[in-house]
């Protein structure tokens, strides 16, 4: 009886310890998946919102179709370590309230492992909150703000240079070269444009420089006599342009019509190709201080530039817009940080793989980036084109360092 009592105890001792030996196991299992969220044995799942529609879809959509193309690449070849990357972009027609929907869907149903190239500043401020809960990095968002990569958080990652290293860029190369002094703004009345705003204010205050006439626009205007004539009194040097696509073509092509010759100067969210070339060469002369460089087919691209836009080509059957150039050097920072995290794919592996990435160059121009466990930012190289014959030509590089 006694021997009986004993074997059944050590019975249900074995069956407990195997019980509770295979709970800690899947205890393991159940965190490692939940750490790894959008990571399986055979997939990666990248998502992004962005705008395919309305008003900056003019970026949304080429730069979200060059990066599927760079992913679709890499799957061909059997993808990164045995995994196929999946790429799911909603869109957001540029709306925050859509964005905070598309970001919830990402987040929640598609558990995407990291958000790449979302689109807008205030887009992303809206949802950085819950992406960070649920341990999603922010890969290259494409805005310059600098909330992107500043105050510094673990999962942040920004690409190429800020609106406020632009813009203070632009003012000092104007100030060397030119020997500007008298400066002027024409600028949003948003957040972006405030931004604009406050880095003119510190180049100003940093400098032998003076601040004479500013004006501000709703982001919807498309009248800008006003503004200008005011500007035009009060005798500029140097106008700083706070504006997009469609106020940068209007309020440029009204200065000069006005008989303004100041120098006008923007940044990156004024550089796409369409204000280059607007009708009747109402940009010639225009500014930009930017942090990459349009590529034209027919302006003697590098052997890098021309594949690029091949490869394009042939996938889409049209050259690319110039929203590539936010895309290529980003996309490429990604596929080499996964690479480089190995197989065992996790957030904090994919975050070490960033921060160890130096003078990394992706062929085409983009200013070189580097991260670091104290820095996301990536860089803060600017270059300056000039509008000549309808297209974005080079007048200087890494004006930043002037």
């Amino acid at each position: 009886m006694d021997a009986m009592m004993s074997w059944e105890t050590k019975m249900k001792f074995g069956f407990l310890k195997n019980l509770i030996a295979a709970g800690a196991i899947i205890g393991v299992a159940w965190s490692s998946a939940q750490a790894q969220q959008g990571v399986s044995d055979n997939e990666i799942v990248i998502g992004a919102h962005t705008a395919l529609s309305g008003p900056a879809a003019i970026w949304g959509v080429d730069s979200t179709k060059l990066a599927r193309l760079m992913f679709e690449e890499v799957n061909a070849k059997g993808g990164i370590h045995g995994r196929k990357i999946r790429y799911i972009v909603e869109d957001t027609q540029y709306q925050v309230p859509l964005a905070v929907k598309a970001v919830n869907k990402l987040l929640n149903r598609d558990k995407i492992f990291a958000m790449h190239l979302a689109l807008g500043t205030g887009h992303n401020n809206a949802v950085f909150k819950r992406q960070f809960a649920k341990n999603v990095p922010s890969l290259f968002p494409l805005t310059g703000a600098v909330s992107m990569g500043l105050p510094f958080h673990k999962l942040k990652f920004q690409s190429l240079s800020t609106y406020r290293a632009q813009t203070r860029a632009g003012i000092r190369y104007f100030n060397k070269v030119k020997g500007h002094k008298r400066i002027c703004t024409f600028a949003q009345d948003t957040d972006y444009g405030q931004e604009i705003i406050d880095a003119v204010d510190a180049e100003v205050a940093a400098s032998d420089l003076e601040l004479i006439a500013a004006t501000k626009h709703k982001s919807t205007e498309t009248e800008f006599v006003g503004s200008m004539t005011k500007l035009k009194n009060a005798n500029c040097d140097l106008i700083v342009f706070g504006t997009i696509i469609g106020d940068a073509i209007r309020g440029y092509s009204t200065a000069r019509k006005l008989g303004i010759t100041a120098d006008i100067v923007a940044n990156v969210a004024s550089s796409d190709r369409v204000v280059a070339a607007a009708k009747n060469n109402a940009t010639e002369g225009f500014y930009v201080a930017t942090s990459s460089r349009a590529i034209y087919r027919d302006t003697d691209p590098t052997p890098q530039q021309l594949d690029l836009i091949e490869r394009f080509n042939k996938r889409y059957g049209k050259d690319p817009g110039g929203a590539i150039i936010y895309a290529h050097m980003q996309t490429k920072l990604l596929l080499k940080a996964l690479e480089d995290a190995g197989r065992d794919l996790t957030v904090d592996s994919f975050v070490a793989a960033m921060e160890n990435i130096k003078d990394f160059d992706d062929g085409i121009g983009t200013p070189l980036h580097s991260y670091s466990s104290t820095s996301h930012v990536g860089t803060d190289g600017v270059l300056l084109d000039v509008v000549k014959g309808g297209k974005f030509v080079p007048v200087a590089d890494n004006i930043h360092k002037m």
